[in-house]
């Protein structure tokens, strides 16, 4: 009898447990992130990607000329670390849901103060931070899925929105640029700062723009004059001089860093290269 009573209980205990078993079945709509830092800006996006499954989304799931939260589920989300411009518009740092309202010829974008909304049921043009159009494009791919995307720019970036073969984007713009061109001109170019590498730096970013290159030799000047014997810095020098078709300077800088390599031990491979270089210049001077 004790023991029919025991088998009896544990059926009992396995029943219960089975009942209050949670199973985690898959999102349809799973939820996607990107984490970006663009320039000087940290971007964050967060999502419901929901997929097109044979339906017809546009015009169809989706209405033409109706507010839509982007995604599935909760608001599309946003985030800047810092003051960003979107759309010709000035974006204070913060929290933005994403709505947008789709047409067939233009999409309006929409960021939005409320971040807590489940869709777009109570969603409030009155809390909107900028609006602002977009035409929409036929993309060359079929995202079966929602997606979110970005392109880097010179520290500015592109986002992109895809869905079956519809696609809209928009810059966004950061601070990245007047930051560290009022820190030339304020610090730098003012002589207030004494760091070579400082110099060096900004003369380099200013190269691989292509823009002030006049100003950004007298940048890497000054750094060569904090460190004459920077091999990094001279190389700098280089690059400005060929951008700036001075090859007579070029050749004489590089000469100058050859005569500090041979007298150093174990740069032969830096040798080599500062000599195919002198010989590449060379070339393109005498063409």
């Amino acid at each position: 009898m004790n023991k029919l009573i025991t088998i009896l209980l544990l059926l009992v205990i396995t029943h219960v447990k089975g009942q209050e078993t949670e199973f985690l079945f898959p999102s349809f709509s799973p939820k996607g992130k990107i984490s970006q830092i663009v320039g000087n800006t940290l971007i964050e996006l967060e999502y419901e990607r929901p997929s097109a499954r044979k339906r017809q989304i546009f015009g169809g799931l989706v209405p033409w000329n109706k507010v839509w939260r982007t995604g599935a589920g909760n608001c599309s989300k946003i985030r800047f670390n810092k003051d960003v411009e979107i759309g010709g518009q000035k974006i204070p740092a913060g929290n933005y849901s994403i709505y947008t309202i789709p047409n067939p010829k233009k999409w309006i974008i929409i960021l939005n103060k409320d971040t807590t909304l489940y869709g777009s049921f109570d969603y409030d043009y009155k809390n909107d931070i900028a609006r602002f159009i977009v035409i929409p494009e036929v993309s060359n791919r079929f995202y079966e899925t929602l997606n979110f995307d970005m392109e880097l720019n010179e520290h500015n970036a592109r986002m992109y929105i895809s869905w079956t073969n519809i696609q809209v984007s928009f810059d966004i713009k950061t601070s990245t640029n007047s930051e560290i061109e009022k820190l030339i001109k304020e610090e730098l170019l003012a002589g207030k700062n004494r760091i070579s590498d400082n110099y060096a730096r900004a003369a380099a970013y200013l190269s691989f723009r292509g823009v002030n290159l006049t100003q950004a030799l007298k940048l890497a000047d000054k750094a060569k004059d904090l460190d004459k014997d920077s091999e990094w810095i001279s190389g700098i020098k280089i690059e400005i001089y060929e951008r700036l078709k001075l090859y007579d300077d070029a050749l004489d800088e590089i000469k100058e860093a050859l005569e500090f390599l041979k007298r150093k031990k174990d740069r032969a491979n830096e040798i080599s290269k500062m000599e195919s270089k002198y010989k590449q210049i060379k070339k393109i001077k005498e063409n």
